[in-house]
């Protein structure tokens, strides 16, 4: 593949890059690890860093609210549209989808037997610390499918919430709280999401109610409430300043569902590891939609499912009402990735 290099007339590289993802499934988890990018830019004056490995509390916020400068985040999008709305510092690169295993949990002994049960139940609904929350809304989203899909009304049940850490701590109390609400009586029901939620499902000796597979989810129109949106934002000052720059991580980020095609077995590896899960429950919380998970882009179907979740921000607050996706989208630098690799097939 032919990649864009800068030419002795290219104005001084930045610094330093920040680079943040969340720790399920995404094309830069995929080679954060690896040493990608260090690779791509280690004959140039360009800095790579992981916010992730950072503990200073205005690093952690800023790549929440994308007042870092020179981030570059592939992570959930309800955030990035949040932060977005906030401030308009980011652009919109690629929109990536992650399916993975759903489970639905209760304690033992409970007298939950299937989803139609969930009615007349406590439900716990994390809220996190913080001006947003992006496990309150991953979760009301899913219960939302949930209920929806089991014939349950909202009115039949009670959200209980279950208050968890500030979104900007790094592997974070989420998933523990929500198995200690149900454990101790708080709440009678939660939701589990991937391969942690399984590995807490066998450690706590949690009762599953249902377990949605990635492939019943992608096949099933009805779950897409399920599906965990991504989104590859970059602060618009780098981007405007050093779009070339922008352009070969994008290239990275694009190759990275080529490599796991090409190496399935490393690449589920490097999920668990950047989920710090087993592998077998990685296996199991991915299924066959690894590599089509770690896809990126923004074709129409991408596009249009944003816009939905955009929508619902905007309903609940979360988002101004005269948000648009358009001016938010920056797509030159995918289109010159995808110009590059045409020219190289």
């Amino acid at each position: 593949m032919t990649k864009a290099r800068p030419t002795d007339t290219a104005p001084s590289p930045a610094p330093l890059i920040w680079y943040a993802r969340c720790p399920t499934l995404t094309a830069l988890g995929l080679i954060a690890n690896r040493g990608v990018l260090q690779r791509e830019f280690l004959r140039e004056n360009v800095h790579l860093v992981s916010v992730r490995e950072n503990s200073t509390p205005s690093v952690r916020q800023g790549h929440l609210d994308h007042t870092l400068p020179n981030l570059i985040r592939e992570a959930d999008a309800a955030t990035a549209l949040w932060a977005h709305g906030q401030n308009e510092r980011s652009r919109l690169l690629a929109v990536g989808q992650t399916w993975h295993t759903i489970s639905i949990v209760t304690r033992p002994g409970q007298s939950i037997q299937s989803l139609s049960d969930l009615a007349g139940r406590r439900l716990s609904l994390i809220k996190e610390a913080g001006n947003f929350s992006p496990a309150q809304v991953r979760s009301l989203r899913a219960w939302e499918t949930v209920l929806e899909v089991a014939g349950v009304a909202k009115t039949d049940i009670e959200f209980v919430p279950v208050v968890a850490d500030h979104p900007s701590v790094p592997f974070g109390d989420v998933a523990r709280r929500e198995v200690e609400a149900v454990l101790s009586g708080h709440t009678d029901v939660a939701i589990l999401f991937g391969a942690k939620g399984l590995e807490l499902v066998r450690s706590a000796h949690l009762k599953t109610v249902h377990r949605f597979t990635p492939e019943e989810i992608k096949a099933d129109a009805r779950l897409s409430g399920l599906v965990e949106l991504r989104a590859v934002t970059v602060d618009s000052v780098l981007l405007e300043g050093r779009a070339d720059i922008v352009t070969r991580i994008l290239d990275n980020l694009v190759e990275a569902a080529r490599w796991a095609e090409r190496f399935p077995n490393e690449a589920i590896r490097q999920a668990a590891i950047e989920g710090k899960v087993e592998l077998e429950d990685a296996v199991t919380a991915y299924g066959s939609l690894l590599t089509e998970g770690a896809q990126i882009g923004i074709d129409s179907s991408r596009l249009s499912t944003l816009a939905g979740l955009a929508d619902w921000l905007k309903h609940r607050h979360l988002l101004p009402s005269a948000h648009r996706l358009d001016d938010w989208l920056a797509p030159a630098p995918l289109q010159k990735v995808q110009d590059g690799l045409s020219a190289y097939a």
